[in-house]
């Protein structure tokens, strides 16, 4: 499905929620009224209990002040139940993994089985053009799931049962991660996580029916069946156990609601995943090691089923059809993957050969070196540390250049938010041209630090010596030291790698407490103010960092769409496009000639559009990316088709203007496949 597509059906699904919502609230309002009514009428006399409650008395005028009173009390009980558990999820998909008992795995952990759903997490997350998300397992877990939880990907996080990664064979987790990873890009754990909070505020009712029965219950055991006031107990019990049905009725369309909206969305990010891995033996093997397995895909925790529609696979490990199910039956999901499938589980885990850890490393091994071959179709040279390209990411992912300069910016476009194979596939292959000592450095929250630092070191020796003397000043010996290794490795490192691997650290700086995070960032504001200039790239590297970590700490409020167009941020638009322009095209004119091109994506603008030179500033830009982030994601695929047109004009794509789009397109949160440059 197409990227932008996908996150505005997220949205309309979401509305449609809330829709849903509203009338479950006002046939509760409608429920307890009546209730409200029974009761009030068999206190008034026993005996008219039935003849009280008739559709007169329902709908009596003169009942308005208790219709009133009803509304604003249940809608408060609803409204401030979703707001307490939304505020809850405020931080993200951490909260959800906590909530579970999750055990985060650190990025530079030496566990085989540990390392192995990290290595394909980050080929993923590398492939995608997505920040490597943080891992949790379940220890206590021994069922096979695995969820994706967030609001958006600076937030996100993948969880995976202990099961999960003892059971699965590589092919088979990789199809899990992929299905994971189509939730994190199609934009359902947004819809997922505000689920969770509006039905949250209907278990209220239930809950305080029950709260009811027990007080009247007290209040009437010490009391003796003489007693008058035992009858007013007694409707107490009964407003309570009204309540309490009311409620349960309640949970009844929440859990409806819940299994209708996720069911489809489990077939469509199924067929993503094989999408993603070209491998549909991978998701189908996983699903027929559940159906298989003893353990199934139950997970015990107490607060799972609050997240039930977020797993994998059906959390109370049910393979057969039910009406409140939130998953489809395994053997369909299966079958749409593997038409000729009939459902005899058993007989895969006979033909399924079974590897250890160890063997599953040196089958990773084989993988890499079978990827190195593939290596020259890519464009890789082998050099120490990087390699040398040609070629271009098209729609159908990287292509060779002996194939031609062959792609559009519909063509680009395209590949937003839709990895395949391919990607992973140069993931792996980058990965492998990287040292795996620096790549472990890109692990480490210490060392993660000092590549950012190094990064930002000015050429000039006068500036750089200011700048050294500033992280001694400010982070002590340790970190210049280190700082300065890291200076002397990146040197050696083509400028086309710099955006996989700052993907990488942000999954790693994710492990800064606030505290830290607000140190770091005064630390980098140093470095950059005595830098006196910072470079276009380096700002989108930087910008992008820093507002990820502080969402994902739950530093800096996400961006609301606000805006369902471009119109009225013509400044904004020029400033993104005249850079873009200007930076792939020496000649002015044709950098005004690219300009204009790219105006062809839009129609009309409240006044013209003018070519403006380039010239940026960083509060400008950063703040031109602020409010183009509020924007639909129509109107990004939009300004995202002109800054491509813009890059194309020439039909040329240098290493910066290839990374320079998947810089925008992620500061703008759409996230972009591996692009290959030209030349």
């Amino acid at each position: 499905m197409d990227f932008f597509a996908s996150q505005d059906l997220a949205r309309r699904n979401t509305r449609k929620l809330v829709g849903l919502l509203i009338l479950t609230v006002i046939t509760i309002i409608l429920a307890v009224y009546g209730l409200s009514l029974a009761l009030l009428g068999g206190l008034s006399s026993k005996s008219k209990v039935v003849t009280e409650f008739t559709a007169d008395k329902f709908l009596s005028a003169e009942n308005g002040l208790l219709v009133l009173g009803i509304a604003s009390a249940v809608i408060a009980v609803v409204f401030f139940g979703s707001l307490i558990k939304i505020s809850e999820l405020r931080q993200g998909g951490a909260v959800v993994a906590d909530m579970l008992g999750g055990r985060r795995l650190m990025p530079n952990t030496t566990d085989l089985t540990e390392r192995r759903i990290l290595n394909i997490v980050e080929e993923m997350s590398l492939a995608s053009g997505v920040p490597v998300p943080p891992v949790y397992v379940m220890e206590d877990e021994p069922g096979i799931n695995a969820f994706a939880a967030g609001h958006t990907i600076d937030d996100c996080v993948i969880g995976v049962n202990r099961g999960t990664l003892e059971t699965l064979n590589r092919e088979e987790l990789q199809g899990v991660i992929a299905h994971e990873f189509s939730h994190i890009l199609n934009g359902d754990m947004r819809m997922s996580l505000r689920m969770i909070g509006l039905l949250h505020g209907i278990q209220g009712l239930a809950l305080i029916g029950t709260y009811m029965m027990r007080i009247a219950s007290r209040m009437s055991s010490g009391r003796s069946s003489r007693d008058k006031g035992n009858g007013f107990a007694m409707a107490f019990v009964a407003f309570g156990a009204g309540l309490f049905a009311i409620g349960s009725i309640g949970l009844f369309f929440a859990k409806l609601i819940k299994a209708s909206v996720s069911r489809q969305r489990e077939y469509l990010a199924d067929a993503s995943a094989v999408q993603f891995t070209r491998m549909p033996e991978g998701i189908a093997g996983a699903l027929k090691v559940i159906g298989a397995s003893q353990h199934s895909s139950k997970v015990g925790a107490p607060d799972a089923e609050a997240i039930s529609h977020m797993f994998f696979a059906n959390m109370n490990g049910s393979s057969l059809q039910s009406f409140f199910a939130t998953h489809p039956p395994l053997v369909p999901r299966i079958q749409r993957i593997e038409s000729q499938f009939a459902g005899e589980f058993g007989d895969y885990l006979k033909s399924r050969k079974r590897r250890t850890v160890a063997e599953e490393q040196t089958a990773e091994e084989q993988q890499h070196k079978k990827n190195m071959s593939l290596a020259k179709k890519f464009g890789f040279g082998f050099g120490q540390m990087g390699m040398e390209t040609s070629g271009f990411a098209a729609a159908s992912g990287p292509i060779s250049a002996d194939t031609g300069f062959q792609t559009s910016a519909q063509a680009i476009i395209a590949n937003v938010g839709t990895p395949n194979d391919e990607d992973v596939t140069y993931s792996q292959i980058l990965r492998g041209h990287v040292s795996e000592g620096f790549m472990n450095d890109c692990r480490d929250v210490f060392s993660a630090r000092c590549i950012v630092f190094a990064s930002l070191l000015d050429q000039e020796q006068e500036t750089r010596n200011r700048q050294l003397g500033l992280i001694h000043q400010r982070e002590k010996e340790a970190t210049l030291k280190e700082t300065l290794r890291q200076a002397n490795q990146l040197q050696s490192m083509p400028a086309k790698y710099r955006l996989a691997i700052f993907e990488i650290l942000q999954g790693t700086l994710v492990g800064l407490s606030p505290e830290q995070l607000q140190f770091f960032q005064e630390t980098l504001n140093s470095l950059i103010v005595s830098d006196k200039e910072i470079d276009l790239f380096e700002f989108f590297l930087l910008n992008h960092l820093v507002v990820h970590l502080r969402r994902h700490l739950g530093l800096n409020r996400r961006s609301k769409i606000t805006r369902e167009t471009l119109g009225g941020l013509e400044e904004q638009v020029e400033l993104i496009l005249s850079i873009v322009a200007r930076q792939g095209h020496a000649n002015e004119s044709e950098a005004a000639t690219a300009f204009g091109e790219s105006l062809k994506q839009f129609g009309q603008f409240q006044r013209p559009l003018q070519f403006t030179g380039g010239s940026w500033s960083f509060k400008r830009l950063s703040d031109a990316i602020t409010e183009l982030s509020q924007t639909s994601f129509n109107a990004r695929k939009q300004l995202l088709t002109a800054v491509a047109t813009a890059i194309l004009h020439d039909q040329i794509i240098t290493h910066t203007e290839a990374e320079l789009f998947r810089a925008i397109a992620e500061s703008l949160d759409c996230p972009v496949p591996p692009i290959i440059a030209t030349v």
